[in-house]
């Protein structure tokens, strides 16, 4: 915060970026706030968290929010094409695939680019290979893939997310929601005793 501060008096910014600012308590997070007012910082914090409940008020309130949601498949799709493009990723190596295996790692990967890439990597290094080409089949990625990775996390907001529309479901008495809610958290790993 010293080289921000001198940053701030010869008339330069400094930009403080912190992953998984919730995990920061009150007081860690009310130490930012001095800087943030005086300009002396420009304070970018990423959360899975819900921002409302897990940073403080102070600093939410000189705070800009931005809510960045799942990627769609056509995004994981187009994200697995420039991965086999790209030199830098398999684009150095001769791959083919069967029609459907890339919009088949999109919905297993369930919006997530990092389970679509680490699956792309499983089928490359799983696949057939056929002289110079390596070749991945609707088959052999099903042998990968075991079951969708569902979005979930067991004390966030989308624990209570899932919680909530369980609740909604038995309300409503929509047997086939409660039973596919139960299931997604039973899948996901919840314990069944829920305080």
């Amino acid at each position: 915060m010293k080289e921000a501060e001198e940053n701030r008096q010869l008339g330069e910014k400094t930009l403080l970026f912190i992953d998984e600012i919730h995990r920061f308590n009150k007081a860690q997070q009310d130490a930012f706030l001095p800087y943030v007012e005086k300009g002396s910082i420009i304070l970018i914090g990423a959360t899975t968290e819900n921002p409302s409940f897990e940073v403080n008020s102070a600093l939410l309130s000189r705070s800009k929010v931005f809510v960045l949601h799942q990627l769609s498949s056509e995004d994981i799709v187009e994200l697995l094409k420039k991965a086999i493009m790209d030199p830098k990723g398999y684009g150095e190596q001769k791959i083919g695939f069967e029609e459907g295996v890339l919009s088949a790692i999109a919905e297993y990967s369930n919006g997530d680019a990092r389970v679509a890439l680490n699956t792309l990597e499983m089928a490359v290094l799983n696949g057939e290979k056929q002289g110079e080409y390596i070749e991945i089949s609707k088959e052999g990625l099903l042998q990968i893939i075991h079951r969708k990775s569902l979005l979930y996390d067991k004390d966030g907001e989308e624990h209570y997310n899932i919680i909530s529309a369980l609740h909604k479901s038995m309300r409503n008495s929509d047997v086939n929601a409660s039973v596919y809610w139960l299931s997604r958290m039973l899948e996901s790993g919840e314990d069944l005793e829920l305080e």
